[in-house]
């Protein structure tokens, strides 16, 4: 079986945020890595991602014991992308001094939603639906 989420992830897909690009909400699934726990262990157990994960308060990865490529996107307190690089595995990423916070996503994917530097990054909150039977 793929593995496609962060495996210490247990929220379901549909009530994750979702990344905004430019106020453009793409749809795309974004989980945030709160905890130490979940930054360590980031991608690592996947086998690629449906979606992009967020983590705060980073300003580099690496990809040792990876098993796919990914796009590294470094952006600023507020958002802005710095950096859009990818990440072979079992490769470090340059540390991005400048940046506080990482998203991770497949590869390809920061230039199939015209992420580049410059652009803004943000989170959609979660929709909620409404009980409306009777």
């Amino acid at each position: 079986m793929s593995v496609t989420a962060p495996t210490w992830s247990t929220t379901p897909v549909e009530a994750l945020p979702r990344l905004v690009v430019n106020g453009e909400d793409t749809g795309v699934p974004l989980w945030t890595a709160r905890t130490r726990h979940q930054r360590s262990k980031g991608l690592l157990g996947t086998d690629g991602i449906d979606g992009a994960l967020w983590i705060p308060r980073c300003n580099w990865v690496h990809c040792m014991g990876m098993r796919h490529t990914i796009d590294v996107v470094y952006a600023t307190r507020s958002g802005k992308v710095l950096v859009v690089a990818p990440l072979r595995p079992g490769r470090i990423g340059l540390p991005r001094l400048r940046a506080s916070a990482v998203v991770e996503m497949a590869r390809g994917e920061a230039a199939r939603l015209g992420i580049r530097p410059g652009a803004v990054l943000s989170a959609a909150p979660v929709a909620r639906t409404t009980d409306t039977t009777d």
